[in-house]
């Protein structure tokens, strides 16, 4: 355990004060975000059981059994119909944030919490990776045929696996995380570009929730922690 563990304990601790009701967790895998006990959560993954663990070869304890399965931006709930949705290390993950982010905002009850953790790239496997600008997302968001997937994971290759372009070494690893599907960090974001990403959702697509929580990446803590509440309509 590390010398962080305790204040991330105590972390989420303060953040689940804040989720009651009935809500979901997106992409749990390995680890569940630790809810009250009075609160009831379903875990939601695009992958049955049997496909986690066929995808996430590299995860060698047991992974968390979804109760629903279904794409992060195709929710089967109802608008309006979740008191809390949390996504842990998922929204870099998904090509087009800013659809993901819209439609979990429409599944929140008014006063509803979403949860986000987010790596810091300054502190992960995406340190070499340059920072997906704001800019970027809401091109591909106007124009979703714009998105370049086999872009995404050349950089992956080149700067997360740390293959040379144009080597075979590098084609041989691109042609098999583009067979599997694997699923990259898309984005890379640090703090600040996440500060960016939420206020643009509130001014810009009229998104009703505000922060109430922003935590920075520290060294202990290589995530920004953002939790958004939907506005009474």
């Amino acid at each position: 355990m590390g010398k962080g563990a305790p204040l991330r304990w105590l972390e989420n601790c303060l953040l689940a004060r804040r989720l009651r009701g009935r809500g979901i967790e997106i992409g749990a895998l390995w680890r569940r975000f630790p809810v009250p006990g009075k609160a009831r959560v379903y875990y939601l993954d695009r992958l049955p059981n049997e496909g986690l663990h066929r995808h996430y070869a590299e995860i060698s304890g047991p992974v968390v059994r979804p109760d629903v399965v279904a794409e992060a931006v195709r929710l089967p709930f109802a608008p309006g119909s979740l008191d809390f949705v949390i996504a842990s290390h998922v929204l870099e993950h998904l090509p087009l944030p800013l659809a993901a982010l819209r439609h979990w905002h429409d599944v929140l009850r008014p006063e509803g919490i979403l949860l986000l953790k987010i790596p810091d790239k300054r502190y992960t496997f995406d340190v070499r990776r340059q920072r997906t600008p704001l800019q970027h997302l809401i091109a591909e968001d106007a124009d979703p045929g714009s998105f370049d997937k086999q872009a995404h994971f050349e950089d992956w290759v080149e700067n997360v696996v740390g293959c040379r372009q144009g080597s075979t070494e590098f084609q041989q690893q691109l042609s098999h995380l583009l067979a599997t599907d694997y699923s990259i960090h898309y984005h890379a974001w640090i703090d600040e570009d996440v500060r960016e990403l939420a206020e643009y959702t509130r001014q810009v697509l009229g998104l009703r929730w505000r922060p109430v929580v922003f935590w920075r990446a520290h060294v202990y803590r290589k995530e920004c922690v953002l939790a958004l509440q939907r506005r009474e309509d």
